[in-house]
Parts: C-alpha cells; structure tokens; sequence
C-alpha cells in the first residue's frame, strides 16, 4: 500500500522537477530514481525525499533552493492525496498525505481482512524450499530447530505474495552416516546383552538416545539379532534406526508446527537409478575424467579452485553424485525455482552445489542457497556449548519446548521458540541462553506482541459489553484522526504489504518480526494515550475502533505468517 502512494508520488515530483526545468525554475537534470526516507514524527510528515540533495551536484545549485523550486511546481490542487509540502533542513521535501489517505488505509485493511498484505506478485510460479533435511542419526536438536522456523515462515511469506511454495525435507537415508548409525546402535545392543570391551566405530554415534533405541529393540526382541552376523545385523539396526528415529523427527516437527509437503529419500533416489544419469550427462558433457583410480568432475571448469571426486576408487558415489541428482529431479517435478536452506557446516559445499546445477544447464538463478547460522547454547555459567550428534554433546528441540511449556504455559511454548529463532537474520550467530529464555520468558518480545492483539481483542469484547454496534466511517470521518499517534500507527500498518514482500523476496523473515514488535509498541502507545470508547463522542470512538480493528487484522495476519499464535486474550 505504501508502494503504490510513494509511486504516485514520484510522479508528481517528477512531473514538479520537469516543469521546473521548462520555466527556467531549474537547470536541465537527469533525475536518478526519487528516494524516499521515513520522517522523523508525524509532525514532518508522512513521507520524506531527499531528492534535492540528489540533484544538487549536477543542478550545480544548493539542496535547499532546489527543494523550493521542485515545491513551487507542486499543484495540491491536482492531487488528493497531498494535503501539504515543506521544505526542512538543508533541503529535504517533507509530505504530509490527505485524511483521504488515512481513510482508505483502514477501509482497505477492514475489506481485505486475513487477505490484506498479500499480493500476486509471484503470479503462481512454483518454488520448492527444502529446509531441515537433517540426517535421521538422532533427534532433532536446535540447530535444525531454527531452520524449521525459518523455512516454514518463508513458505507462509512466499504463499502470501503469489508464489506456490512447497515444504520439502530431504531424508539423507543412505550412505556412510547411516552405516554408522546402525554400527553405533548395535555396539549398544551388544553392550545392553552383556558384551563388554566394545567401542562406538569412528564416525559413530555417541548420544544416550542410541541406549534407549537399544533398549527397545531388546526389550521388543531380546537377543535374537545375535544369531545375526555382524555385517547383517547393523544393516537390521541401521534400517531400524533410520525408522525410528525419522519417526521422532517427524513428531518433533508436527509439534513445532511444521507441516512438510514432501519427504523424500536419499536411498530412493539412489535405488532409481537417476545418480547413473547423473553421471552419464557429465560424461556426455565432458566434465569428467579418471586419475588415481577415481573419476573426478571438472569443478575448475566453473571457476573453483581444484576439482572434485564424484566415484571412488572402490566405486562408490561421493555426495555430489546424489546431490546433484535430487536437484535434477526437483527441476523435472517443475520447479520453476528451488531454495536449499542450508546449516552452517555446508557454507563450503554451497559453491559446488551451484557448479554441479550450472553443469546440468538448470540457469543461473534456478538454485537459491542460504545458510542459516549457528545456533549454540548457552549454560548457566555462560559458556558456550558446541553441539553435535556424532558426540552426543547436543540439546534437542523437544527439550527446549519442554523447558519453556514449563515456564510459559504449554500453549505459549512454540510461539516463544519460533519467535526466538525468527528475530535475528538468518545470516547473524544465535546464542541460545536458555537460563534466560526460561527465567525471563515472561518478558520476551513475542509476549508483547501477542499481547497487543489481545489488548485489541480486549476493546471489542467490552464494545460489545457496553451496547456499542460498530458502524461504518466515511472521509469525512476520517478526519477526526489527527494525534501523532494515531497517524503513525496508520503510517505503521501502511507499510505491512510492502514489508511481507520484502521479507518473502530478501528471504528474511526476522524482517516481520520486527515489524510486528514496532506495530506492537506503537498500538501500546496509542493505547495509554487515548480512550477508545468514548460515550461523549459516538463518532471519534467509530473512527478508534476502525483503527483498532486495522491494528488487530495485521498483527493476526502477521503472527499468521511467522506461525505463531494470535491470543484473544492473556
């Protein structure tokens, strides 16, 4: 909405620069593309340009007397929607919108309803975002928890402006972690039956979930899997594990609120045959090469430092094989684009990932990469823990909502977690204080904001209570609103289309969560400064609740988008 009142708005100043420059008002400029910035207080206006500034250098003329002239050309007559100009400072234009303006921003908001801030700018191309995809080695620990947040926020975010987006969660099911899983579950089978003198392989697993795993099986099947050689028997357990502990993950998932459309499998992949494809394309396309009893892929050809092995010299595919395979396979479902949203140790495969889909001739701009940054968790002596499955030094997710159900309410322990992951960029380290999650979780910012559209909620219930019917407003009404507050909020909720486009195409959700906390802290203020239900002014109050219903809609709408919940009442 903003978008389309700073677009007119540049024609009018540009129209007021080229008239300008007809009379003789001012030289002849190339005008650059008019800026804009965010006033101050309402009392500078609604919208702000520096253009003057801009011009000065070529106008060979000062900012300011730029700024009068390009004001001088401005007809308010001609327009509706600007009620005032003023030059400030060294010669910024400073625009103060009509009451116009104000009205249809809440009428707009009031008609769009759960609908306002979205648009058709992605006109239904298909993305898929593959998000998570942790390896089904154990539990889902926070690490992938921030990725889960910031995945299915940007699926909401790309849904809302015009895209088909589609969760997906690749299974890595299928090579040597996995053989390792099954290897480390039964040194615990082993151990549990009384074995001694045994050792987690290399590259094993050493957490205490792999114990309880064991203990399950055993108490499901007592000793029987010994009879099994031990090549047999951690192909049972690795084929078991990988069961059981998707399993997990998948409930772990659902309780987080994250809904995956697809899950697919590594191990299926392979089994079809496409990495043999995979392989026979590269070599058609002369990527490929033997040396040192391995095949190598011509990694430099696309500008790397050194290439890579993509078959062993035992046969076996490296990583780059099936990856590239399952990219190629997502094109062929028609993907019109496709974003990985990547943990912080795949920051050096991310180059490769992007040489091997130019090497199949997907485009450019096809494959999108983001790393989401490390989370690492904070003791209570402030020391920062590294986390890892293969250690078992790691704090799961699960335990993280347990923690904050105990401290919150149950309802509230999600809304604090995903807000907690979504507030920082992606790109930014998060240090994850759980002693101070927990202790002060009653003060977290997504408290504040909640509490705002229950504060909003709040207003109708005791409309309702006092006999009050809610009517419609016209222009003429919307001239009642004219405190500083009230028209900053307004300015506030103008700009939430335009923020949920820029959070879905910059692929940064924390953008709306910022939003939503100034929003929150605006309506807060808004609210301690005047009484909405007012007896003595029947119309004023229609006007206030019309705010307060626009104000309601886009925190709903917002906490929507992040997937958190929007309380009627706390």
């Amino acid at each position: 909405m903003i978008r389309e009142v700073r677009n007119r708005i540049k024609e009018i100043l540009q129209n007021a620069i080229d008239t300008a420059v007809q009379s003789g008002d001012l030289p002849h400029v190339n005008t650059p593309d008019i800026p804009f910035s965010p006033t101050k207080a309402p009392e500078h206006g609604d919208i702000a340009s520096p253009i003057a500034l801009s011009l000065a250098k070529t106008a060979k003329t000062s900012p300011r007397k730029i700024a009068e002239s390009i004001t001088r050309h401005i007809h308010l007559e001609e327009s509706s929607l600007i009620r005032k100009v003023e030059v400030a400072g060294p010669g910024f234009i400073n625009i103060y919108l009509s009451k116009i303006w104000v009205y249809n921003v809440l009428k707009t908001i009031k008609e769009a309803g759960a609908n306002f801030g979205h648009s058709n700018h992605g006109a239904g191309l298909r993305v898929q975002v593959e998000f998570v995809s942790a390896n089904p080695t154990g539990p889902i620990n926070i690490v992938s928890g921030r990725a889960a947040a910031v995945g299915d926020a940007l699926v909401n975010l790309l849904h809302a402006v015009g895209y088909e987006a589609v969760r997906e969660y690749y299974v890595n099911d299928a090579g040597g972690q996995v053989d390792n899983l099954g290897a480390s579950i039964d040194v615990r089978y082993r151990e549990l039956l009384g074995q001694g003198g045994l050792k987690i392989p290399d590259g094993g697993y050493h957490g205490t979930y792999l114990i309880d795993l064991a203990q399950s099986i055993v108490d499901e099947d007592g000793d029987k899997f010994l009879r099994f050689d031990d090549t047999d028997r951690g192909t049972i357990f690795r084929d078991l594990g990988i069961e059981r502990l998707l399993g997990t993950q998948k409930a772990t998932l659902e309780r987080f609120g994250v809904h995956f459309d697809t899950w697919s499998s590594e191990k299926a992949l392979r089994v079809s045959g496409k990495p043999d494809e995979i392989i026979e394309v590269f070599r058609q396309r002369g990527y490929l090469y033997e040396a040192d009893g391995a095949t190598w892929f011509r990694m430099t050809d696309f500008g790397d430092t050194k290439d890579c092995v993509v078959i062993k010299s035992d046969g076996e595919y490296t990583y780059f094989v099936p990856d590239a395979a399952y990219h190629r396979d997502k094109f062929e479902r028609g993907f019109d684009k496709a974003i990985d949203l990547l943990g912080p140790d795949h920051q050096g495969h991310v180059e490769h990932l992007k040489h091997l889909v130019e090497a199949l001739g997907l485009g450019d701009d096809w494959l999108e990469v983001w790393i989401i940054q490390q989370v690492n968790l904070i003791d209570s002596e402030g020391n920062r823990i590294e986390m890892s499955k293969r250690s078992g030094q790691f704090y799961t997710l699960d335990a993280l909502i347990d923690e904050l159900a105990e401290a919150v309410d149950d309802r509230f322990a999600v809304d604090v977690a995903r807000y907690f992951f979504l507030m920082r960029s992606n790109t930014s380290h998060l240090d994850f204080d759980l002693q101070l999650a927990v202790t002060q979780a009653n003060e977290n910012p997504v408290f504040y904001v909640q509490y705002a559209h229950a504060r909003c909620c709040s207003i109708f219930r005791e409309m309702e209570s006092q006999g009050i019917v809610q009517t419609e407003i016209g222009e003429a009404q919307s001239e009642l609103i004219s405190d500083p507050e009230s028209l900053q909020l307004i300015r506030h909720l103008a700009e939430y289309p335009e923020v949920v486009l820029n959070s879905a195409e910059k692929r940064e959700p924390h953008r709306l969560t910022h939003y939503l906390y100034e929003l929150a802290g605006l309506f807060h203020g808004f609210y301690n400064e005047h009484r909405v239900l007012d007896p003595s002014n029947a119309n004023l109050t229609q006007v206030r609740l019309m705010l307060v219903g626009g104000v309601q809609t886009v925190l709903r709408n917002g906490l929507s988008l992040l997937g958190i919940s929007a309380p009627e009442s706390m």
